[in-house]
């Protein structure tokens, strides 16, 4: 079932207070034909008002609204509007600037839609009959698309419509792929005399099926439960398929508010409807059954949920009955609608919200299931997410593809089914073991300090790695080619960590393949004689390994008696430029550099909560990396600077956290970068008897 929120305008014969008589009667055959549903025919009698005159009041806005309001056609509404609102007179001008910002909003002109919903915000009241109880809603989500406007890469995000053999201009919607079969739910018209309906001035929803082989679709054809081939008979409510069974035997049905379910394999078997633990409301519209049966995920529109439709989970017990639904957290669940379930193998449920921050309309999220609980959700982002409505996603078993639907710009009509494929960014864990993927070093002749290290990473992988990142026991190195250089900073033993993402094209998520090699670095062997003891036997020689040097951090009473200059780096916000005041600091620290050969550098960068994590993790990073450059400009060997680490926002300690209201001056003493700076044990020695 695909849930549109609609936003009755006020009567369009609020618009035909006319003087001219011949204008008057076109205007009210345009409203009558607008309360019959007969949108063309409306059109066609504003359309004969401003052949004669363009700038026509009452034509321009009545034709702007049906556009927009009833048929969706938000660019094309635009320039009516505007034409409108120029003559506006006031008791309809909240109606105009809010469908104008409606319109920039759909075709993503954000600030345009600011603009417009700004001017609505000032008449949105409860006693306007033109209140719209989303217009807050939609600002924010206006606000979240210029902050988000980042588009991911083809190979990780892409979308393409599926065509004009599924899509109409009447919406498509649900795709469900089985056996070689597309399931999908239509609002075509079924029969010669199939009137709209009431509830949403569409046809009744029916389910097709076409079949699918290598990438090509079949002629759709009705579809029922009992399936009845060609003989299938339109009936009057209509009919949605919401999912399948991970085997692909067993169909979700949508009709009449409950959910069904139907054996896909025997076509002579009506469908039969899910228990009243799962069918509790008036209102159920999706469910989707975990791979392994056991967990039923399901929306429904209930006093039991926070707010329009919410999703809610079930577990199958040990005689197949449903437990109590329970509703999922409230940083799922919103005031507004959530729907359209998906779960994947791995514990991944995907839905649809327009109550969660996104772009507008429904946007299309993600959630984890892990140790019994979900994560917060994340948007998918762009281009999967659009402004218009995106949802009922859903990908094939162990794969990157699948299918969603969207009434995004540039469809055929309405909502469009569209293929669909989707690899998250996200960095994965270490689960795949390869023998094949080692760490090999080779010893520097020149310091028994330095080596090379190189990966031997699986042909299979090599051309579809995407990130290489290297340890050292637990500082993240800047390293992120497959051969790297290292001084360690001392004689000890060490831990070195190489990690691979590699992309795989049929996979929904990244991969990830980890290594370790353990150094014993600096050892000598000593021989140490013992006693004769006491018999006349004399014992062997003894080897015994010791470390012949050793590294330590020097404290800050230590530094500061070198000369060196204790303050932090700071960087201006978002930026990881150097700025005057840091360089005078390092060049001060560069004197002493220079005078002290064997001090070496570990350079930590730091930033404030504003931004995400990753992202903050990353501006860290690069604000380290500057001063590394700059270092290495002024003749600073990159063997002395043994690591450079991004700590991102993870740790402050002036308590500007996330959700803190601080000053840009409190702000500002996170965006920094320290050093941790070491010298051997002969340089130590000699400070401390200074």
């Amino acid at each position: 079932m695909m849930k549109k929120i609609l936003f009755i305008p006020i009567a369009l014969s609020a618009l035909i207070i006319v003087s001219c008589s011949e204008e008057k009667k076109l205007m009210r055959k345009a409203s009558s034909a607008v309360e019959v549903y007969d949108y063309d025919k409306a059109i066609s009698y504003y359309d004969k008002i401003l052949a004669k005159d363009s700038n026509n009041f009452h034509a321009n806005a009545g034709k702007g609204v049906v556009l927009s309001e009833y048929i969706g056609k938000y660019d094309k509404a635009i320039p009516y509007l505007e034409k409108a609102l120029k003559k506006s007179p006031d008791k309809t001008s909240m109606k105009i600037t809010n469908d104008l910002g409606k319109s920039y909003h759909y075709i993503g002109n954000y600030p345009r839609a600011l603009y417009f919903y700004g001017k609505s915000t000032k008449e949105n009241n409860e006693d306007n009959p033109d209140y719209d109880i989303f217009l807050a809603k939609r600002i924010a989500d206006c606000k979240y698309a210029l902050e988000h406007p980042e588009v991911a890469s083809p190979e990780y995000q892409s979308t393409k419509n599926v065509g004009s053999v599924i899509n109409t201009e009447m919406p498509e919607y649900g795709p469900v792929h089985t056996h070689g079969e597309l399931i999908f739910t239509s609002k075509r018209k079924d029969t010669k005399n199939e009137k709209k309906n009431g509830l949403d001035r569409r046809y009744f929803e029916s389910m097709y099926t076409s079949t699918y082989s290598n990438g090509v679709f079949s002629t759709p054809r009705r579809f029922t439960i009992p399936d009845r081939g060609e003989d299938s008979k339109f009936k009057k409510g209509g009919e949605s398929v919401v999912s399948a069974s991970a085997d692909g035997n067993t169909l979700y049905i949508f009709r009449g508010g409950k959910l069904y379910e139907a054996n896909i394999n025997d076509s002579t078997k009506s469908e039969h409807k899910l228990s009243n633990t799962i069918n509790f409301s008036h209102l159920q519209g999706h469910a989707f059954v975990s791979n392994d049966g056991k967990m039923l995920l399901f929306t429904s529109e209930s006093e039991k949920g926070r707010g329009g439709t919410d999703i809610y989970k079930s577990i199958k017990d040990e005689n197949g009955n449903w437990s109590d639904p329970q509703l999922l957290p409230y940083f799922i669940n919103t005031d507004y609608n959530e729907d359209a379930p998906f779960l994947t193998a791995d514990g991944t449920l995907f839905f649809a919200s327009n109550g969660l921050p996104g772009y507008g309309g429904y946007d299309v999220y993600k959630t984890h299931y892990e140790n019994g609980e979900w994560t917060p959700p994340e948007n998918l982002g762009q281009p999967i997410n659009t402004p218009g409505d995106d949802i009922y996603f859903a990908l094939n078993p162990n794969s990157s593809k699948g299918f969603y639907s969207s009434s995004k710009a540039g469809g055929y009509g309405d909502m469009d089914i569209y293929h669909v494929h989707y690899v998250s960014n996200e960095v994965p864990k270490c689960k795949v073991i390869e023998p094949m993927f080692v760490i090999n070093s080779t010893p520097d002749p020149a310091s028994e300090l330095s080596y090379t290290f190189a990966l031997s990473i699986p042909e299979q992988y090599k051309s579809n790695v995407r990130s290489i990142s290297w340890k050292v026991n637990d500082e993240l190195l800047t390293a992120t080619t497959d051969n790297i250089s290292y001084a360690f900073p001392g004689a000890n033993t060490y831990k070195v960590y190489a990690k691979v993402i590699v992309y795989c094209d049929t996979c929904p998520t990244l991969v990830a393949m980890c290594a370790e090699k353990e150094m014993i670095i600096g050892q000598t062997i000593l021989v140490n004689n013992t006693e004769p003891a006491k018999e006349t036997k004399t014992e062997e020689p003894k080897k015994v390994k010791t470390i012949a040097a050793s590294v330590g951090e020097l404290s800050n009473e230590q530094l500061g008696l070198l000369g060196w200059n204790r303050t932090p780096g700071y960087f201006n916000y978002n930026e990881s430029v150097l700025r005057e005041d840091a360089k005078k600091m390092l060049d001060q620290n560069i004197s002493v550099l220079n005078s002290n050969r064997d001090l070496t550098l570990v350079i930590n960068g730091f930033a404030d909560s504003r931004g995400t994590e990753a992202y903050n993790k990353n501006l860290s990073l690069k604000r380290a990396n500057s001063v590394k450059q700059y270092l290495i400009e002024k003749g600073i060997s990159n063997r002395r600077i043994t690591a450079t680490v991004g700590y991102g926002e993870s740790m402050i300690n002036n308590g500007c956290t996330d959700d803190v209201v601080c000053s840009e001056e409190q702000h500002q003493e996170n965006r920094k970068v320290e050093f941790k700076v070491s010298g051997n044990n002969k340089l130590i020695t000699s400070i401390s008897k200074n």
